[in-house]
């Protein structure tokens, strides 16, 4: 859209330190108070009639989030300046126009500052008596104006002013007011898709500052090629399908505290780059929290989005000071779940799996929380005979037949002495395209002796006629 910025300049301008609402009581469903109150002036009817027909939490948060980036003027950052600044004005009109039978953002007043925000200048005049040429008089209402700066992107290319009259209830804008004005209102919610091919969540880059410490050792070390291992630590990489045809990476790391004080530990911040073929590049920063392990040891997760393919990993890692770091080069490759064949997520196998909170399951991916369910990480994958062994994966591009998936998933426990076949799983419901799915199993190791097993899973797709095998190897203590 051509000058699709200049609107976004004026609302910045005249309302600089936006931030989001927050704390508003809601006695309504979140989804219809999101709808029906915070972007009731913003949404389209095909949106509306789309929204309402969507089934799942999940999806709703999907199609809100895209309903935003496509009204945000730069989706390169997780910043959305326009959204904030909506909130914003939501929050002012919600306290301010609460006379009349309409209020808030219903009241012409609260749709005029919705669509233009604070007007630079405002005058006002008193009721008045008004005598007419022919004799007699007339009562005229009291008024205010709003004065604002050009606004073209809404085709009011030069100031102008809003006149509101106080009728029976409460102010209203004039009859008398310009087609202009009532053009620009009823055009500004299209005018503000800044995005309207949007389809997918856009996929928010992170760069490291040159500048920081953390981008200094990182820049220099892909110069040098040195790695430096003051920090005793392993690290494996977890995979998993992300959004935008990318695949998130996991990593669980083991830290060695043994020469060092393990508070300095608690807290961790890993940061590096992960280089692809081409130009695809992926920087991070992430500050975790450790977990005890056994004897010195500490575990840490974090994670991040990367493109399919062979890639090269920088990893730094720190403690809450800058006394000690290390810096580790490694090979990566990135598998592709992206490419509509059969295919699972890395297997997690763990001691314990607890359900897991609706919180948890919207916050940042972990790989370690499939379904409604929440594993405890363990780094060797090391188990007691006591101990029961839980299995949880995600299973991706399943094919459907009548809207419907049709699977079989097989659990094998296997040695150089043995071989088990568990119950198997079966998985037929109807789903939405695309859709990932959960599988796992659990299962008591009392029965197996002392030693080294794999465990396999063997997922069969009926409509597709496909079937696929991933393994984790495990011992029993």
């Amino acid at each position: 859209m051509k000058n699709a910025f200049g609107l976004l300049a004026i609302l910045i301008l005249l309302y600089p330190s936006a931030t989001t609402e927050a704390g508003k009581k809601r006695k309504m469903d979140k989804y219809d108070h999101w709808l029906k109150e915070e972007v009731a002036l913003l949404t389209t009817q095909e949106e509306k009639a789309e929204f309402i027909k969507i089934k799942t939490d999940e999806e709703k948060d999907k199609f809100i989030e895209i309903f935003w980036a496509k009204r945000d003027p730069s989706t390169a950052t997780k910043e959305n300046d326009f959204k904030d600044i909506w909130y914003e004005r939501l929050k002012y009109v919600n306290k301010t126009f609460t006379r009349g039978t309409k209020k808030s953002w219903r009241s012409d007043m609260g749709k005029v500052y919705m669509f233009f925000g604070p007007p630079s200048q405002t005058t006002s005049t008193p009721p008045r008596t008004r005598r007419e040429p022919m004799g007699g008089s007339q009562m005229e209402p009291a008024t205010q104006i709003w004065i604002y700066q050009p606004m073209s992107d809404l085709g009011l290319t030069s100031s102008f002013r809003v006149v509101f009259r106080e009728y029976q209830y409460g102010y209203d804008l004039d009859h008398q007011t310009p087609q202009s004005i009532l053009r620009a209102i009823e055009i500004f919610p299209r005018v503000v898709i800044f995005n309207l091919d949007i389809k997918e969540l856009p996929r928010y880059r992170f760069f490291l500052d040159n500048n920081s410490f953390e981008g200094k050792l990182i820049n220099d070390f892909m110069t040098t090629r040195k790695e430096v291992k003051e920090i005793s630590l392993e690290w494996k990489p977890i995979f998993a399908r992300a959004l935008n045809r990318d695949t998130h990476v996991s990593f669980l790391i083991q830290i060695d505290t043994q020469k060092f004080d393990r508070k300095k530990f608690k807290d961790m911040t890993f940061f590096g780059k992960i280089k692809g073929e081409g130009e695809a590049e992926e920087d991070f920063l992430k500050s975790v929290k450790t977990e005890k392990a056994k004897a010195d040891k500490l575990l840490a997760t974090f994670g991040l989005p990367a493109k399919p393919g062979k890639s090269v990993l920088y990893l730094g890692a720190r403690g809450s000071d800058k006394e000690n770091y290390s810096l580790l080069k490694s090979e990566l490759d990135v598998p592709n779940f992206w490419n509509d064949e059969l295919g699972t997520s890395s297997l997690i196998l763990s001691h314990e799996v607890v359900s897991a909170s609706k919180s948890e399951r919207g916050e940042e991916f972990s790989p370690y929380i499939v379904g409604q369910f929440k594993a405890t990480p363990r780094w060797s994958n090391i188990f007691k005979q006591s101990e029961f062994l839980s299995v949880l994966f995600h299973i991706y591009n399943a094919r459907l037949d009548n809207d419907a998936v049709s699977l079989k998933v097989e659990y094998f426990i296997t040695s150089a002495e043995v071989a088990y076949k568990l119950n198997p799983q079966e998985i037929k419901e109807k789903v939405e395209p695309g859709k990932t799915l959960a599988g796992g199993t659990e299962v008591s190791l009392s029965s197996l002796k002392p030693g080294k097993y794999t465990f396999k899973i063997k997922v069969t797709d009926r409509n597709a006629n496909k079937s696929i095998d991933k393994t984790a190897d495990f011992t029993v203590e």
